[in-house]
């Protein structure tokens, strides 16, 4: 069995084996060589001491133990040093103070209201050079916006400067928050650098060759664009060169619930059509076979670092120099080394890489293909024409991609295959004017205008496709822990999985097995008592509270309200700013009856990303702002499209049932009010009412604008914008006599709730619950008033 062992198959399996133990074991590089040197000594030892034909019959178990103990320890010595190296700044000796900062972006901007990230290489720090990769975070000054230009100065290879920044340490993680820090650290970076954007200043672009790497990126996404707009221009530039920053949110959304989200990744598609092009452009100028194949190499290389070098395209890079470098040597090309080679590449980089999404649905995508795309092409044969091998290789990468997936975004595509099968007969199409457009394009913009128009009819019948199967209420199978219907369909595939193999054991087909007689009885009452031990066992849903009650959820830094009557409506107040369903669904929502949008802000609407689509919304009603807002204009349309009743509201509105009342007040800026701060104020307030019991929903208007609405006494009010300062003045909240306030918060850099407000309430004896230390906050009727309890936290 050993002899039929592949030897670089067992070295570089250990040696990668041995990288991912590093990230466990973290070993001193002395200890991992002297447990390297002490087992090849035992392995020399016991083969010596063994006779002749011992010897002869464990030699080679014995050299292929040894060599496999070597490598694995090589890649604990190897991948130890490394992240003790990851581990190392000069930029935490700065923690604190705010010096000078001269540095070069490494990728585009990313762009999230009135805050910019970049990411950079750090050239100079305090006037002394310094190299170290960094994030920089930028924040706009109010009435100030940016817009992602891909082709503007603030791009890669910008050489940018600031005269003061201030040198953070990584954030600390919130309980259920994703954890950018660890994020970070695990990219080697160790500090977070803030400034404004006003005082930043373009002091040119970098040289050498990664310049000449940029100006030929810039070039190329140049040419990408020529001719179309967005949507068709992001995503053609998504899908060559890697860039999918400026793709809108609902599109990624459509294309991640249909399982086409793969499109946007660069992989091996891409290295196999740049192959296949310039080798057919060499064949054209006569190049040998050897001499084209030995140039392709250099190729994909610079293709790699042109599309910004993702895990997946590194891996499908190395994978193609590996190929290449098989047919130079005259050796056939082997699966399993284009799976390890990568792999032993990237975690050498940088071991943490294996916790990066990119890199384990690219190598869970790849692993799936070597191990069930033949079966199930196979299982599929009955399907006509090629549809057999691609829905057997759609099947396998999605198999094995999904658990990637549930655990990562907590759902998996349950219609991958169809919309596959439907939609991606064009990607080649698409790629291949893609990449040609690329290359002609510096002979002639004409050209790629040309073939990117062609491109668009391709690439908007793929939108349509996108958003045909990934908007179907099924499409998305969403993880909520061992649920009943989870647990049905693994039972119904695992007492098939059984019939199969006893059908198999007794030398007959499935049905010819099932349809013996007294067989079927026997199936019947083993399905039945299954069932009924699952009927027990499985926990049910979470239910709705059976008492009025308002639940001011615990959403980060944004805001999210949510009213639910027994027998009445429920209301969704805001939606805060990352996806809502999985809590809405834990506080027992089935559809929302009415949901309330404060103003078009992030932080307030992006959680309906979630929501849209997956849980019935019958009616919205959303401000009007005196200049429009794109956010707003997209939802509308979003929610018209998934069947929703949607209105401006310009005057004030009033609803109520039995038990419950809603008042919803439209505001408007002051005069000279604008920018960011214009349409916080031009917003809905929401004033509830449980119980004789008022609530204040005033989303970010502040001030002088809730002033002027003449609002009733309220016995719980929410802080304006999140506690910041000037929400309200000791005046307002003296008339507003409230007898709790809840802070809808999350870790932010902008102070909130800043100590003005908190001081303000601590001298009207108003005691405060903050959602980032109670978490939910929920008020329910009852004793004739309303009880106040919290997640957690005092």
């Amino acid at each position: 069995m050993l002899r039929k062992l592949a030897l670089p198959h067992i070295v570089l399996a250990a040696y990668c084996a041995g990288l991912c133990l590093a990230l466990a074991l973290r070993p001193p590089g002395a200890a991992s060589a002297a447990a390297g040197i002490a087992a090849l000594g035992a392995v020399v030892a016991a083969a010596r001491g063994a006779g002749a034909e011992r010897r002869a019959r464990w030699c080679l178990p014995a050299l292929l133990t040894g060599l496999a103990t070597a490598s694995l320890l090589t890649g604990l010595l190897v991948g130890g040093s490394r992240l003790g190296t990851l581990e190392r700044s000069t930029l935490e000796a700065y923690v604190g103070q705010r010096p000078a900062l001269t540095a070069a972006l490494t990728d585009l901007p990313a762009v999230k209201e009135d805050q910019i990230t970049l990411a950079v290489d750090v050239m100079a720090f305090g006037g002394a050079p310094l190299r170290e990769a960094a994030h920089l975070r930028l924040e706009l000054d109010d009435g100030r916006s940016f817009a992602l230009d891909p082709l503007g100065p603030l791009v890669e290879g910008a050489i940018v400067e600031l005269d003061s920044v201030r040198v953070e340490p990584l954030p600390e993680p919130r309980p259920g928050d994703f954890d950018y820090g660890r994020y970070l650290r695990r990219r080697g970076e160790q500090v977070l650098l803030e400034g404004r954007f006003a005082d930043l200043r373009l002091a040119g672009r970098r040289g050498g060759v990664q310049g000449a790497i940029d100006r030929l990126r810039q070039a190329s996404r140049a040419h990408l664009r020529s001719g179309v707009r967005p949507p068709v221009s992001d995503v053609l530039q998504g899908m060559v060169l890697g860039d999918d920053e400026g793709v809108e949110a609902q599109v990624v959304d459509d294309f991640r619930r249909s399982g086409l989200l793969h499109i946007m990744a660069v992989s091996g598609e891409n290295v196999v059509l740049l192959c296949a092009m310039w080798s057919f452009v060499l064949a054209l100028l006569a190049v040998p076979r050897l001499a084209r194949t030995a140039l392709l190499v250099p190729l994909v290389l610079t293709y790699v670092l042109l599309t910004g070098a993702s895990p997946s395209i590194v891996r499908a890079g190395v994978a193609g120099v590996v190929g290449l470098l098989a047919v130079l040597a005259s050796r056939p090309s082997d699966g399993w080394l284009l799976w390890l080679c990568p792999a032993a590449w990237l975690l050498t980089v940088n071991p943490n890489n294996l916790f990066d999404v990119s890199f384990q649905l690219s190598f869970g995508a790849v692993l799936g293909l070597l191990l069930l795309a033949r079966r199930l092409t196979r299982l599929f044969s009955f399907l006509p024409g090629p549809l057999a091998e691609q829905v057997g290789i759609t099947t396998a990468a999605s198999i094995s991609t999904a658990p990637v997936s549930v655990l990562t975004f907590g759902s998996a595509s349950l219609v991958a295959v169809p919309a596959n099968v439907a939609g991606g007969f064009v990607l080649g199409p698409i790629m291949f004017l893609g990449m040609l457009s690329l290359l002609l394009g510096f002979v002639s913009s004409w050209l790629s205008a040309a073939l990117n128009v062609v491109g668009g009819l391709f690439i908007g019948f793929l939108l349509e496709v996108a958003r045909l199967f990934g908007r179907l209420p099924w499409a998305v199978y969403e993880w909520q822990g061992m649920s009943l219907g989870l647990l049905l369909a693994a039972a119904a595939l695992g007492e098939a999985l059984a019939v199969c193999a006893l059908a198999r054991r007794a030398g007959s087909g499935v049905a010819a097995y099932v349809t013996e007689p007294g067989r079927r009885a026997s199936l019947v009452t083993a399905t039945a008592t299954l069932l009924a031990v699952l009927l027990l066992l499985a926990p049910g849903a979470p239910a709705a509270p059976d008492r009025p009650t308002v639940t001011f959820l615990d959403v980060g830094e944004g805001a999210a309200t949510l009213v639910q009557v027994p027998g009445g409506p429920t209301i969704l107040i805001d939606a805060g700013p990352s996806p809502l369903a999985g809590a809405l669904r834990e506080h027992g929502v089935r559809s929302i009856d009415l949901l309330v949008l404060s103003h078009g802000h992030a932080d307030h609407v992006a959680g309906l990303e979630g929501v849209i689509g997956r849980l019935p919304v019958r009616s919205a009603l959303l401000p009007r702002p005196p200049e429009p807002s794109p956010a707003l204009e997209r939802l509308a349309a979003e929610l018209r499209a998934a069947g929703a009743e949607v209105r401006r509201c310009d005057a004030p509105l009033a609803l109520s049932g039995q038990g419950w009342a809603l008042r919803i007040l439209p505001t408007s800026a002051p005069p000279g009010e604008g920018g960011n701060q214009g349409e916080n104020d031009c917003a809905l307030v929401v004033v509830a009412e449980l119980a004789r019991q008022r609530l204040l929903v005033p989303g970010d208007a502040e001030g002088e604008v809730l002033a002027a609405l003449d609002l009733p006494p309220c016995t719980v009010v929410e802080l304006p914008h999140h506690g910041s300062r000037g929400g309200l003045d000791a005046g307002l909240l003296r008339e507003l006599g409230p007898r709790l306030a809840v802070v809808s918060v999350g870790p932010n850099t902008y102070g909130h709730p800043t100590a003005e407000m908190l001081g303000l309430l601590a001298a009207a004896g108003v005691p405060c619950a903050r959602t980032d230390e109670c978490g939910d906050v929920a008020l329910t009727v009852g004793g004739g008033g309303l009880l106040a309890t919290a997640e957690r936290g005092p």
